[in-house]
């Protein structure tokens, strides 16, 4: 076991930021996030033909998902337009779970793209982290489609963006979770063993960059696609931690709860601080299904959320290590709170 990255450790400072931290993550530092943040693609889950799909059957399956499987995770990433919003006012979502939405602007484009989305970095209007810290948000995240071989100019460019909202963050105690999602472009094929070690060096790369700009944990792909190839796997998840100087989670990018499950054991070796999952977790019990169908799907997410949560037990890095007791009054001082963002802390 490897366990490399090295963990925030809470200062006088950043009191504010660790206890956001404290709320995404279990006693051990670990994070195990159900998202169910998705924009388009999950309407898409109940007819092809977004327009046939209403608002209030979006918001019943989310605030259903919510409700279920935030007993089984440390926090829900949700989104601004179906979840946040409701799953607090309606309580489906405990105040003991933590709570995190993405600002980033997803424009869907299934037809012309490759991904399903616009890969262009874009903020969402209206929803910037200091409204999601005046509103009891425990963290921001943000996705950047991103290749490590793009053009200069837009990669220069997501990382001004990534280094500024970084800043936003921080200036009101919201940590910041960085999503860098490689993609394909025409006439890739993903069996190419090239295009395979292409993707597998821009995980690895833009999981160090966008950490430095100011990321406090960063959410990544799992570095390489097949997973047959176990020691591939090992080799490759031990410089993703040695590439990034701080926490990761894995996202599970459409792949089956098995293959998750595996890389995330695969990943549990080599420092990784959990997960942040949506279709693997709960891709069984989303659409126009039946009542007992759904039922039976929320459960079958639960359990794989726990099995997930007992694969990590005792293992990987935790996001966050508390200072000891003993060194408390040294790290903040009994003057501190006078101070205490004076400086933009």
């Amino acid at each position: 076991m490897t366990a490399l990255s090295i963990p925030q450790v809470p200062t006088a400072a950043t009191v504010g930021l660790h206890r956001r931290m404290a709320r995404i993550s279990d006693p051990a530092g670990m994070i195990r996030t159900v998202a169910i943040d998705h924009p388009d693609n999950y309407v898409a889950l109940f007819d092809e033909d977004p327009s046939a799909v209403s608002f209030e059957e979006v918001v019943e399956s989310k605030l259903e998902m919510i409700a279920e499987l935030s007993q089984h995770a440390t926090s829900v990433l949700v989104d601004p337009v179906w979840s946040f919003g409701q799953s607090i006012v309606t309580g489906a979502l405990p105040g003991d779970v933590g709570v995190i939405s993405g600002i980033e602007d997803l424009y869907y484009s299934p037809a012309t793209s490759r991904v399903g989305f616009d890969t262009e970095l874009r903020l969402r209007e209206g929803w910037d982290p200091p409204k999601l810290s005046a509103l009891g948000a425990d963290a921001a995240k943000l996705v950047v489609f991103h290749r490590e071989d793009g053009a200069a100019a837009d990669i220069a460019r997501q990382h001004d963006v990534v280094s500024q909202v970084a800043r936003e963050c921080h200036a009101v105690g919201l940590p910041l979770i960085v999503e860098p999602l490689w993609f394909p472009v025409a006439g890739e094929d993903l069996e190419d063993p090239a295009v395979r070690e292409a993707r597998r060096r821009s995980v690895l790369s833009s999981a160090g960059s966008f950490h430095d700009d100011g990321a406090d944990v960063m959410k990544v792909e799992f570095p390489v696609l097949d997973l047959t190839d176990l020691d591939a796997c090992h080799a490759a998840c031990a410089a993703l931690d040695a590439a990034v100087d701080g926490p990761w989670v894995l996202l599970s990018a459409g792949v089956t709860f098995e293959g998750f499950r595996t890389q995330v054991d695969v990943a549990a070796d080599h420092g990784c601080s959990g997960f942040m999952a949506g279709r693997a977790i709960w891709g069984d019990a989303v659409g126009r299904l039946a009542p007992q169908d759904r039922a039976s799907g929320a459960a079958l997410a639960a359990r794989r959320l726990d099995e997930l949560a007992e694969l990590l037990e005792g293992r990987g890095a935790p996001a966050w290590t508390p200072v000891p007791m003993a060194e408390a009054a040294t790290v903040v001082g009994e003057s501190w709170y006078r101070s205490f963002g004076a400086s933009g802390d």
